[in-house]
């Protein structure tokens, strides 16, 4: 244990310990705030007597706290009483020795990873320094008294949300900072695309960080530029600019240099990898793409998936950081003679329950027709905790990676789902009836 430099953290252990033997009320919230990795040496000792008699229901006082220690530490117990005049600032003093042992544990960290000799060793050592620097939430208990005297305050002042690409969204989708949300997608459903033109708008308000697992940075800016400038993707692919895309770069650089956006290589990073580059580069967006390409611990997919989407959970909470994950889809099986077929739902979601758990927000992008790979796509709210759940069209432009509202009305769409609905109920009818023949396609092919 490095104890350079201690006497900061013997001082703020000193006057914890004290606090609780004049002042015995405090000792419930010592207890919950603070733990044996608080301490060392004979203060541990008198905490986990002090503990101890909690646990047991102990009335708590220096007589009884010296008579679990057997009597050796009574002058020890004198000191810390003498030492701590008054218990009124125990928050002061729990906020120190916390602070100081997360100080001491780094720097034991930082003498280790100097020790290690392979990078394999020194990995968890980097990822136990980054998760003690991401301190748990205080408590904060709200009274009804409390609650009336912040309502006001909070509604007479503008509410503030994430904005959204597609004016519509802002109406029906209210997430903000420490919200989980999950954007789902079948490969080449344009997840991607629909992720950067996000974080694009919400870097010209926050920090930005875009993590790509399977995408180049350079792929990610060609994609970028063709939505912002203008200029063709197959002109970017083919590196065929005129002289007027040049001229469009131009304009469109200015602009681009200002949103404080971050693309950054993550390909074989674990969940803590993302949480200690948020922390370093002060992120208050991060978008992740795609959540089960991260890398963590488990003996199955479902549990190494599982305990990816807790931790950005987690980080989200705990970081008030706004975390977005792109997530891979799995596909029904295809009905003969079906060319299109129901837009995904939660139960798609590949690999692990625990993604639905979490998530605040749940939107899945599908094609509206698997037959036209550049039509319309299907946005579905699957889960929305803060609003009602529905389903819309979106155009997609893919010369300009963009997506737009749909030319088609919501009456248009609206038929669709019931015409779908009705065609499901036959066929259910018809499966329960062998004698009777199932309904065929439709002459207007729908998409659900």
């Amino acid at each position: 244990m490095d104890l350079t430099d201690g006497s900061k953290w013997l001082e703020a252990q000193y006057s914890v310990l004290g606090s609780m033997l004049i002042s015995p009320e405090v000792v419930p919230k010592v207890m919950f705030e603070t733990s044996v990795s608080d301490y060392y040496g004979p203060c541990l000792t008198v905490y986990k007597a002090i503990r101890k008699l909690f646990e047991e229901k102990t009335a708590i006082d220096p007589v009884a706290v010296g008579s679990a220690l057997g009597g050796g530490y009574n002058d020890f117990l004198i000191s810390l009483m003498e030492v701590t005049p008054t218990a009124a600032n125990i928050d002061l003093y729990i906020s120190l020795c916390k602070d100081q042992a997360r100080v001491s544990a780094v720097r034991d960290l930082a003498q280790q990873i100097t020790d290690a000799d392979t990078s394999d060793k020194i990995r968890p050592l980097l990822e136990q320094a980054s998760g003690l620097m991401v301190e748990k939430a205080n408590l904060k208990i709200t009274t009804m008294l409390d609650g009336l005297r912040d309502f006001s305050p909070r509604h007479t002042q503008k509410a503030e949300y994430l904005s959204w690409p597609i004016q519509e969204l802002n109406d029906r989708i209210f997430v903000g900072q420490g919200d989980f949300i999950i954007l789902g997608g079948y490969p080449s459903a344009g997840k991607s695309a629909w992720a950067m033109q996000c974080a694009w708008l919400w870097a010209s308000r926050c920090k930005v960080g875009f993590f790509s697992l399977e995408t180049s940075s350079e792929k990610l800016f060609d994609r970028l530029m063709a939505s912002v400038s203008g200029i063709p993707m197959d002109t970017l692919k083919r590196n065929v600019l005129s002289h007027e895309d040049w001229e469009k770069f131009g304009a469109a650089s200015t602009e681009i240099s200002s949103r404080n956006l971050e693309i950054i290589p993550a390909a074989g990073m674990t969940p803590a990898d993302v949480r200690a580059v948020t922390m370093m580069r002060g992120y208050q967006v991060i978008i992740i793409d795609y959540l089960q390409l991260l890398q963590a611990p488990g003996e199955n997919r479902v549990a190494q998936v599982t305990a990816i989407s807790i931790a950005l959970h987690t980080m989200a909470q705990y970081m008030g950081v706004a975390v977005v994950a792109l997530s891979q889809l799995s596909r029904p099986p295809k009905q003969a003679g079906q060319k299109r077929s129901d837009p995904p739902g939660m139960s798609s979601l590949r690999e692990s329950g625990q993604i639905e758990q979490d998530a605040d927000l749940v939107l899945l992008l599908s094609l509206e027709d698997e037959e036209e790979p550049e039509g319309s796509r299907v946005m579905t709210a699957a889960k929305n905790k803060e609003g009602t759940r529905f389903r819309t069209l979106l155009d997609f432009d893919g010369k300009h990676q963009t997506f737009s509202k749909a030319k088609k009305s919501g009456e248009t769409l609206d038929k669709y789902v019931a015409d779908g609905k009705r065609a499901r109920r036959k066929n259910a009818q018809a499966a329960q009836n062998p004698d009777q023949l199932a309904m065929l396609p439709p002459d207007t092919p729908v998409p659900f």
